[in-house]
């Protein structure tokens, strides 16, 4: 029953891509990648993020619009289906080391029994997919009127059955710090707005790279995600941003991607001969963004 309730509604092409139907309705995945700067100055590919893409009868229909027409009772469903096409598509890319942020909104799971069937269809998911639940992060959104503690539930269920969580929106606030330490989240995005303030003064500056630092000693990824002006991208560099994400530096492809073209893996190399090892290693002060993609 459980195996039904994830794959009734998808479709696989010939290509390995998946797809998934919802009434009259074709779901597809947008993923977006989540970029490390190495010292040398190049971007490489550590996460991407699912964004759903339907459209209906071949023409797009925007996120928000698609899911204000889905109906309150099948609103769980459709959250569950949205991850499990992104995990099965993910997990068609040739990198076995990259994360996949998936969105969640675990008020739609009001009792221990849904929350442990939801679990339960991610690794059915992650396992048709070959993929195991530490490469997943379950992005935990919080509404009004969600209830805490069904939150804090579901993430300790997460857990437990080994994958990832994170936050999103995080300003620092006396809310944000509760919920940090209520979620225990491995991966965290700053509220762009939020950063946007820091960034305008030495002092903001500052504090932003003691707060990176703590997060990271604490063992939580900080993101900061819509990147679309040079400046942003050299103030995460000031402050020692491990991640970065937004169109500057590489737009959402729909399944099947090119980001083995994009962001290939480093290849080592020997030192030349009369260079120092550290010269080789050198840090780059002009970012390589990698190639714009549609």
């Amino acid at each position: 029953m459980i195996e039904r309730s994830i794959f009734a509604n998808i479709n696989r092409d010939a290509d390995g891509t998946t797809t998934a139907s919802y009434g009259h309705y074709t779901l597809q995945s947008a993923l977006q990648p989540i970029l490390r700067e190495t010292s040398g100055g190049r971007l490489e590919l550590e996460a991407v993020e699912g964004l759903v893409r339907a459209s209906c009868e071949g023409t797009l229909v925007p996120p928000a619009d698609f899911f204000a027409l889905v109906p309150e009772e099948d609103r769980p469903m459709v959250d569950s289906l949205c991850r499990s096409l992104h995990i099965l598509n993910v997990g068609q890319l040739a990198r076995k080391d990259v994360t996949l942020l998936v969105n969640s909104q675990p008020g739609l799971y009001l009792s221990p029994h849904a929350i442990r069937q939801e679990v339960d269809r991610m690794r059915l998911a992650a396992h048709e997919a070959g993929m195991t639940p530490a490469r997943i992060a379950c992005e935990i959104r919080e509404w009004p009127g969600d209830d805490p503690d069904t939150l804090a539930q579901f993430a300790r269920q997460l857990h437990e059955a080994n994958f990832l969580v994170a936050i999103d929106e995080y300003a620092a606030t006396e809310e944000d710090i509760a919920r940090l330490a209520r979620l225990s989240p491995d991966l965290l995005k700053f509220d762009p707005i939020w950063v946007k303030r820091f960034a305008e003064g030495s002092a903001g500056t500052g504090l932003m790279r003691v707060m990176v630092a703590r997060l990271e000693r604490d063992g939580v990824r900080p993101i900061v995600t819509n990147i679309e002006e040079p400046w942003q991208a050299e103030f995460c560099r000031e402050i020692g941003m491990p991640l970065m994400q937004g169109y500057l530096l590489a737009r959402p492809q729909v399944a099947p991607t090119s980001f083995e073209l994009d962001f290939p893996e480093e290849q080592a190399a020997p030192p030349a001969p009369g260079h120092a090892a550290h010269e080789a290693r050198a840090y780059r002060t002009t970012p390589r963004f990698g190639r714009r993609t549609v």
